[in-house]
C-alpha cells in the first residue's frame, strides 16, 4: 500500500473545495450585483483586498478621516468602501448626508439583526 498517496488526495480534495467554494462565492456575489439591475449603485473605491477589504488603507500613517477625504476628492462626494465582507456607503456632500437622513430614514435605519448585538447589547437597547 502507498502512504504517500493515501496523505495526498484529503490534500487534493481540500484544495477542490475550497477552490469551489471561491467559484460559488464569486458566483453568486456577481449574480447579487445583476439583480440590482436598474439601480445606479454608487462607485466602489478600488484598492480592496480580498477578506480585510480597504482596511490597510485606513490604517495607514494618515488618520481614517484623512485618507477618506482623499479618496472622495478622487471617487466624488459619495462611493462605498469595503470593510471586511460588508460594503460601506460613505457620503461627504452635506446635501446629500441630509437625503440620507430625512427623506431615505428609513432604509438608512435598518441594521442587520446579529446575535452579538442582541447578546453585548442587552436586547438591542445600547444600539
Amino acid at each position: 500500500m502507498d502512504f504517500e498517496n493515501l496523505l495526498s488526495q484529503p490534500a487534493i480534495f481540500t484544495m477542490a473545495l475550497l477552490f469551489f467554494s471561491l467559484f460559488a462565492l464569486s458566483f453568486q456575489s456577481r449574480r447579487h450585483i445583476h439583480k440590482a439591475g436598474a439601480r445606479k449603485a454608487p462607485p466602489e473605491a478600488g484598492g480592496a483586498w480580498p477578506l480585510i477589504g480597504h482596511l490597510h488603507l485606513l490604517g495607514g500613517q494618515q488618520p481614517p478621516h484623512v485618507t477618506l477625504g482623499n479618496m472622495a476628492d478622487k471617487y466624488g462626494p459619495i462611493f462605498t468602501i469595503s470593510i471586511g465582507r460588508r460594503k460601506n456607503l460613505v457620503v461627504s456632500n452635506r446635501e446629500i448626508a441630509k437625503e440620507c437622513f430625512t427623506v431615505n430614514d428609513k432604509a438608512f435605519a435598518g441594521r442587520p439583526k446579529m446575535i452579538a448585538y442582541e447578546i453585548l447589547g442587552y436586547d438591542y437597547a445600547i444600539f
